[in-house]
């Protein structure tokens, strides 16, 4: 399917299928086709926007603080007619489904591999700071990258996410702003403030036992559920698409309305 853009956003998608309207975010350094084997699956049941992030595949611009990167989405999703979407985001994109729903209209979100408690992750890349804005940055980023289990996927999987796989270090840098220079406490709460804005459902969905930290946050969220699918991975929702899509269509049903 040939690639839109978005006129007033610069922000590249595609969109296909029919219903209830489904955005999908996509991981840091990564782009809006690693959602192709799940959209594929869903064979048009919803409508599905897959959307790349600012600096990523095809759209244009720089990284931005995420809240301006929500804005872009929304006027994007509104430029099509899209409203109240189930947002779905995966890795860093969990915290922009997260803002989505605490600021715009939403049915419901889904976190993949990610949820609202970031104070681990926060004080491990405070530790590292010195060496991802210098010369190491590579070093350990490839770290990171050993961690995310991509050796679980599928050899055309594999093959379609490492293709549209881009490491710039001021791209990540940017992305991570918020981050590197905000004390963790003091973004853990900031998280946690937006999340008490978030009064529509929520599906977690982890590759792997939620901590005791993540349940603890995701327990005060209205209505939340939460997927555990150990052994696969940060990429779960790649290791079985099939599952996640069927997964996905269920929580969507959840989030409307029945009458």
């Amino acid at each position: 399917m040939a690639a839109s853009t978005g006129t007033a956003t610069g922000l590249a998608y595609d969109i296909e299928g029919s219903g209830p309207p489904v955005v999908f975010l996509h991981g840091l350094t990564f782009d809006r086709r690693t959602w192709q084997p799940v959209i594929a699956r869903l064979e048009g049941a919803l409508t599905s926007i897959a959307i790349d992030l600012p600096a990523h595949g095809q759209s244009g611009g720089r990284p931005a603080p995420l809240e301006d990167v929500t804005t872009q989405i929304h006027q994007l999703l509104e430029s099509l007619g899209v409203t109240r979407p189930v947002v779905v985001g995966h890795s860093m994109s969990a915290a922009l489904a997260g803002l989505y729903a605490s600021m715009y209209p939403a049915r419901g979100i889904v976190f993949v591999d990610q949820a609202t408690d970031v104070l681990p992750f926060a004080r491990m890349i405070h530790q590292v700071a010195p060496m991802l804005r210098g010369p190491a940055f590579h070093q350990v980023w490839q770290n990171i990258e050993d961690s995310l289990g991509l050796d679980r996927l599928s050899g055309p999987t594999r093959t379609l996410v490492l293709e549209n796989h881009e490491v710039r270090q001021d791209v990540v840098l940017g992305y991570w702003s918020q981050i590197l220079e905000t004390e963790p406490e003091e973004l853990q709460a900031w998280i946690d403030g937006t999340a008490d804005r978030i009064h529509v459902p929520c599906l977690a969905v982890f590759g792997r036992p939620a901590t005791d930290g993540e349940r603890e946050r995701l327990a005060r969220l209205q209505d939340a559920q939460i997927e555990e699918w150990a052994g696969e991975g940060h990429f779960v929702q790649l290791v079985d698409p099939g599952r996640f899509a069927n997964r996905l269509r269920t929580f969507v049903e959840h989030c409307i309305p029945k009458g």
